[in-house]
């Protein structure tokens, strides 16, 4: 989700690899780009809005919130009044999908993970039909490179004495081969790389509400430290630890997100050295402003996220690895950005 403290100019040595500039051009198996977020629209209604990927060319959608961009494009996913909606980017062809919040799109662009009730499930967009992955409350999901499988974090009602409440488990898309990857309810927040899963992990002894990052493989195996221990800027008074979001395509680094009483900022972590940044999504300083970014282009090159004054109104903001500068998409009050960059 966020960052507030200059950015180091040495982020761009620690991505080497990363690749800069626009992102316009519809890549191969993909029709269009696009990056939408919610605006107000007058109390309490809220809306949609949908334009590139650079934040141009903006136009409202249709009402709701929490807009999801399917991979290719071709489909937004809708949150409005406990329902999920889809709608073409065009803003036409909406229709009524199940009484659900969407939680993302699977690589096939024709399948819509979603949270209802309590059980975290694949819907079928073509006959509506639900495969329920997991019964339990979910928080955070990430899916193998193949696509065909997910890992993700269970919250335990009933933690036993010493546990913090979290494990992560991995199952098909459909729901089958459901098996636990980590025991010791300490474990959350993964995030599915090319080798290997990052994840959140509280070491025995240290708290529940300080995380630092660990990895390992596939099946649960290798479980090791990338962090072992927290920077000093990540555990100061007002920040809880350090959660990663997604890796950076080409390079060891990590996306992460260090949550605080104020929103998140934005953090970069080389998993090799783990060596660590806090990140500028506004360079503009200013002490303890509201940040929220937790969504990053298919590469891990870009992080969006909203940056919000005080007490005035949120704009969205890209976040460039190899730069280490931000810039503004928005301008007035918009929050909850999400593309298929």
């Amino acid at each position: 989700m966020i960052g507030r403290a200059a950015l180091f100019a040495a982020a761009a040595l620690l991505c080497a690899a990363c690749g800069t500039g626009d992102d316009t051009a519809p890549s191969a198996g993909m029709r269009s780009k696009h990056l939408v977020y919610t605006k107000a629209v007058g109390k309490p209604r809220e809306a949609v809005w949908i334009g590139d990927v650079n934040g141009r060319r903006m136009t409202r959608l249709t009402l709701g919130r929490f807009g999801l961009v399917s991979p290719d494009g071709r489909t937004i996913a809708i949150s409005r009044r406990g329902g999920i909606y889809t709608v073409d980017p065009n803003g036409r062809g909406e229709r009524f999908i199940a009484w659900a919040k969407p939680a993302g799109w699977l690589p096939d662009s024709r399948h819509l993970l979603a949270f209802q009730r309590r059980a975290f499930v694949n819907i079928d967009l073509d006959d509506r039909s639900v495969d329920v992955i997991e019964g339990r409350e979910v928080t955070t999901w990430t899916i193998s490179p193949d696509g065909a499988t997910l890992a993700y974090d269970v919250y335990l009602a009933r933690p036993s004495s010493g546990e913090c409440g979290f494990d992560i488990y991995s199952a098909q898309i459909d729901g089958t081969s459901k098996r636990r990857l980590t025991t010791g309810g300490r474990s959350s927040h993964p995030v599915w790389g090319t080798d290997s899963i990052g994840f959140a992990y509280r070491p025995v002894g240290t708290g529940c509400f300080k995380p630092r990052i660990w990895q390992m493989g596939p099946e649960g195996g290798q479980r090791a430290p990338v962090m072992r221990t927290l920077p000093i800027r990540f555990a100061i008074l007002g920040r809880y630890g350090v959660r990663p979001f997604a890796w950076v395509s080409g390079s060891p680094l990590l996306l992460a997100t260090i949550p605080t009483e104020w929103g998140a900022e934005l953090a970069l972590v080389n998993a090799r050295s783990g060596r660590a940044r806090v990140a500028d999504l506004d360079p503009r300083p200013r002490r303890e402003q509201p940040m929220y970014v937790d969504h990053a282009s298919h590469d891990g090159r870009h992080a969006v996220g909203a940056a919000c004054g005080a007490e005035g109104p949120c704009t969205i903001r890209i976040y460039s690895v190899a730069t280490g500068r931000a810039r503004e998409l928005t301008s007035g009050n918009a929050r909850y950005p999400h593309w298929n960059r």
